[in-house]
């Protein structure tokens, strides 16, 4: 994997980032910033990781995966904690590391489809 793949997933990452697109998506405003800033260097890494194993197509499929996966446990995570009036820790992390997760997860995506479109 090319090196030259960091720049346009980071410029989307900071895009992300600078419009709090979390918060709008359904983050808690306190730590959509910190979502961001957490999953991305995690799911670069991931990405960078999986570029030196395994072939483009499926690193596409297994890292859309992993982000539905994530957006679905933050949004049944946030939906039970609301439905406890906050009590449910439980629910609240799986709202917490969900994001996180999906921020992994576009960052990664972002990272792999930059990758494939420089090897072009």
């Amino acid at each position: 994997m090319r090196a030259l793949a960091f720049i346009p997933s980071l410029a989307v990452i900071t895009l992300i980032w600078a419009t709090d697109l979390p918060e709008t998506l359904g983050a808690h405003p306190w730590w959509s910033e910190k979502s961001v800033l957490i999953g991305a260097p995690v799911g670069l890494a991931l990405a960078w990781g999986a570029g030196l194993w395994i072939a483009a197509l499926p690193r596409l499929v297994i890292f859309a995966t992993f982000t539905a996966c994530a957006a679905a446990a933050a949004f049944f995570g946030k939906r039970a904690f609301v439905a406890s009036f906050g009590d449910s820790t439980l629910a609240g992390q799986f709202w917490y590391f969900g994001w996180i997760g999906v921020m992994a997860g576009v960052a990664a995506l972002a990272m792999t489809l930059s990758a494939i479109a420089l090897r072009r």
